[in-house]
């Protein structure tokens, strides 16, 4: 059932969202996830994507989304902002949405030179991390010029946690343009069916007790300090195991770390995988080790799996899960804590069932598909009427 709106004609609302790249990761899996909203809101959604060869590309989502691709040589390629001018006029959206740095920058460049009357909106994911060195130069540069296009130039900006809110009002963004949305994604049952298979393609057994962690490898995802960690435990609790799922910036260094510390006989790096749910059904306990989060889908999917979670106190994942209740909430950058918190769910099975089931129960209630999807149509909606009364008076 379609949501009621009257202040603007809906049937003619189109939005353009615009990424600079498609990578695997959030808001790659935020676009496929608004993209919904055309479900149940009177809403048509054109994505358009700028690449180039030799970037990581999620080209399946690209796809599926049906998304437009402007493909140029390198990022020093400025054919871009004419290819994307001609675009915007071409399908004459109402509003813009974009995400990440690159996409608001896209945004801000081309605006003066577009003939429609398209206002800009954004999502925003959470202060720029860079992955490689070479890039650390650019990180201030990026996260400056995001929270300069939020507070001047968007009309709106969706966030996924209340500290991404309360981070961009400390920025001087105003409040009354920070809607909070959590990320959902889809309320469906996780089967056990194959837990054996998954478990000896993991090198795992029943009687193991395993750990797993499913993340970008990058630096801040902390996972060097649950490697510490488990290699505390690992002596004292030989059925111990530990699963990285995952590919990132920071593979090669892990693998060394877990070399040096002499686990790596224990500890499984699986490389990226497309069959998470799967995965999951393999771990007893999923760790969460991050030293910045803002609202982790990985977390999300740990909830919906009725997983024992351990989380780090950052960003958006208190917002997720709670201590005590849901999850175990520890300290970032703390292998001492985690370890702990590790050997309290090793030896209480009792209490990783009760935390998983209730996860499960949180999850279902608040971060499924359909909660976020008809959030999200709430505020897209409330934007255009907002700017439309504007245009009438």
């Amino acid at each position: 059932m379609l949501i009621e709106y009257s202040s603007i004609p809906v049937n003619r609302l189109k939005i353009l969202s615009l990424y600079w790249g498609y990578s695997l990761g959030g808001i790659g899996k935020y676009g496929t996830l608004i993209n919904q909203v055309s479900r149940i809101a009177p809403i048509k959604f054109v994505h358009i994507c700028i690449l180039s060869n030799g970037w990581e590309t999620d080209i399946g989502t690209l796809k599926s989304l049906e998304a437009q691709q402007v493909v140029i040589k390198s990022r020093l390629d400025l054919s871009w902002i004419y290819k994307i001018k001609e675009k915007v006029d071409q399908e004459r959206p109402d509003i813009i949405i974009t995400h990440g740095f690159n996409g608001h920058f896209v945004s801000w460049l081309i605006s003066p030179f577009y003939r429609t009357s398209a206002f800009p909106i954004a999502s925003y994911h959470g202060l720029y991390h860079a992955s490689l060195p070479s890039r650390r130069l650019l990180q201030p540069i990026f996260n400056w010029f995001t929270e300069f296009f939020i507070r001047k130039k968007a009309v709106s900006t969706v966030v996924v946690a209340e500290h991404s809110k309360h981070y961009l009002i400390s920025r001087n963004v105003p409040p009354e343009k920070i809607q909070v949305i959590h990320n959902g994604i889809k309320n469906k049952a996780i089967s056990n069916g194959n837990r054996l298979y998954i478990l000896k393609s993991l090198g795992l057994s029943e009687s193991n007790i395993n750990l797993g962690v499913v993340s970008r490898l990058d630096k801040v995802k902390g996972i060097k300090y649950l490697l510490i960690a488990f290699e505390k435990l690992s002596p004292i609790y030989p059925s111990l195991r530990l699963v990285v799922v995952g590919s990132g910036a920071s593979e090669n260094e892990l693998k060394k770390q877990a070399r040096r510390l002499k686990i790596d006989g224990v500890v499984n790096f699986t490389g990226y995988r497309d069959d998470i749910d799967s995965c999951l059904t393999a771990f007893d306990i999923f760790i969460l080790p991050s030293l910045a989060e803002y609202h982790s889908i990985a977390l999300l999917e740990a909830m919906r799996a009725e997983k024992a979670i351990i989380a780090t106190n950052v960003g958006g994942n208190t917002e997720s899960v709670r201590h005590e209740k849901e999850a175990l909430i520890v300290r970032p950058a703390d292998d001492v804590e985690l370890a702990k918190a590790i050997e309290r769910l090793v030896l209480r099975p009792e209490l990783r069932f009760s935390l998983g089931r209730r996860a499960l129960r949180r999850f279902r209630t608040h971060f499924t598909t359909d909660v976020m999807v008809k959030k999200t149509a709430d505020w897209l909606m409330k934007c255009a009427e907002a700017e439309a009364k504007k245009v009438h008076y």
